[in-house]
This record gives structure tokens, sequence and C-alpha cells, in this order.
């Protein structure tokens, strides 16, 4: 099976009423992939494998399709490549020339039409590889440097519908409270807003910032109208965690490949409760 341009899928998700995973790999990492791959393959569950531009440095983007596209002979669902929060359409078309199938252009800090002119020219770009694109208004909370959180604006409804119109874009993130990080729990979340986004235009809605939301409140965001929702810090961290439990633990006789395999399907597990919450298991058959 080949990657393919999720729009079809997110589109399936919103009318069927479930959401579909999208697991950030850390810019390609073998276990991270296979786990996601394995998982969503075990369960019959469409997926979007995810790379966030910060994290490619190390292995680059035509890596990051490479080890999507190794896993997927004998995968029966339908399997996504997308580019998370590119920077500008520069990193987009790198992504889209890379074979990614779909790209996030991060225009959500800029004044309202300056977004509107960027998600309008990655549009113009994804148009030539038959791409998906993600466009984002309103302003997902993330850490500041000095350790606090940046005061954000949640996303108008009306704003919503207005850029969906004037972009055409095939998914759109929102901001409805969630934060970007690590979080042990996070669960002020608006569903009213989110209820009221969903019925102000019929793009696919994307969750974005999901680290510490109970699978109770993840499932109750997709009735209240995700389509998609981005995971990347609940999987990077317990990375590293489960490699030194199993380093230690583990009867391993020294091959890192048993210590990996051990990790893969640890993340495994936590990915398969995921796509549970999400509604989205037996979706891909």
């Amino acid at each position: 099976m080949h990657l393919v341009n999720p729009k079809v899928m997110l589109a399936k998700a919103r009318a069927g009423g479930y959401a579909v995973p999208a697991f950030n790999s850390n810019g390609g990492s073998y276990d991270i992939t296979r786990a996601a791959v394995e998982a969503a393959g075990e369960l019959g569950s469409p997926l979007i494998l995810q790379t966030y531009e910060n994290n490619l440095p190390y292995r680059g983007m035509l890596h990051s399709r490479r080890i999507a596209e190794l896993f997927l002979d004998g995968v029966r669902v339908p399997v996504a490549l997308q580019l998370d929060h590119g920077h500008n359409p520069e990193s987009c078309r790198a992504a889209l020339e890379a074979g990614y199938t779909s790209v996030m252009i991060d225009g959500s800090a800029l004044p309202f039409a300056e977004n509107v002119t960027v998600t309008r020219q990655v549009m113009a770009l994804a148009g030539k590889t038959n791409a998906a694109v993600e466009g984002e208004i309103g302003h997902i909370t993330i850490r500041g440097a000095d350790g606090g959180f940046e005061t954000a604006p949640k996303t108008d409804p009306e704003e919503a519908a207005e850029f969906v119109r004037q972009t055409g874009v095939d998914a759109l993130a929102v901001a409805i409270g969630t934060t970007h990080g690590l979080f042990e729990s996070q669960t002020e979340i608006d569903f009213d807003l989110l209820t009221d986004l969903r019925d102000a235009t019929d793009a696919p809605l994307v969750l974005h910032g999901t680290c510490g939301i109970p699978h109770e409140l993840l499932s109750r965001c997709v009735r209240c109208g995700i389509a998609k929702a981005n995971f990347g810090e609940v999987f990077r961290a317990p990375y590293i965690d489960y490699f030194l439990e199993l380093a230690r633990t583990l009867d391993h006789q020294g091959h890192p490949w048993k210590i990996m395999q051990a990790v893969k399907d640890r993340l495994k597990d936590d990915m398969k409760a995921l796509i549970r919450a999400l509604g989205s298991e037996g979706k891909g058959r």
C-alpha cells in the first residue's frame, strides 16, 4: 500500500463521528513509526503519521517518508504522512517534494489576512502533488521561554468559517483551551466552543495539545466535533522512560534491538488505547 492523501479519511471521520489518530514519529523514529503502523493495522484504524518540523534536523524529511513506507507492506488501512506545524510555505514545499501526502501550514500567529495568504500559497503547492493541507485559526497555547504560558486567543467560530471559505483547507486546527507541552493532566477544554466550531464549518476539525487529556475527555472531544487528534509528547517522554526501565530490567543480554522491540510494544499498547478513545477502531477496513 502507498501513502495516501488524508482528505477522504478525514471527511469520513467527520461524517462518521470518530477521529483519525495523528501520531508524531519524533522525526521519523523507527520504533515510534513501527508502533503506530502496527497499532493502526491491528485495530483496523486509519492513521496519519506526523513529523514536527523542529524534530527533523537529525533524520530529515526524506528519511521520514522512507521509514513510513517501510512498514506499509501488508497493511490494509490507509496511512498518510503529514508535516506538522510547517513554519512557512518553503517548509511545506520541502515536505511535498520529499513525498509527504499532507502538510500543515501554521499561520496562526499572523494577522488573519496574512494567515489566509500563506495558507492559499500552500494550497496551491499541495495541489500540484495531490496532497492535503491543514490550516490553523486561533492559537494553541504554548509554554514560553520563561516557563510560563502565552495568553492565546481561542478560535472564533465566525472567523473559522471565513478562513475555511477563503482558503479551502482540508482540515482546520482550532484552539479550545488545550496547550502544547508535557502535562500529567489537561481538563480545561471549552466543549461549548468546540460544538459551535463544528456547526460553523464543514471542515474536519483538528485537536492539538493533547498531552494529559484523559481518554474520556478525548472521546468527548470527538463527540463534539473533532475529526483528527494529534499526539506527540505522549510518546516522546514514555519512549525514554520505557527505554531506561527496560535497559535495567529486561534480559536483553546486551542486544539493543531487544530493548527497542519491547519499547515499541509498550508504545503500541498506548497507541491502541488512544485509537479506541477516538472511536476509529475498524474504521480503516
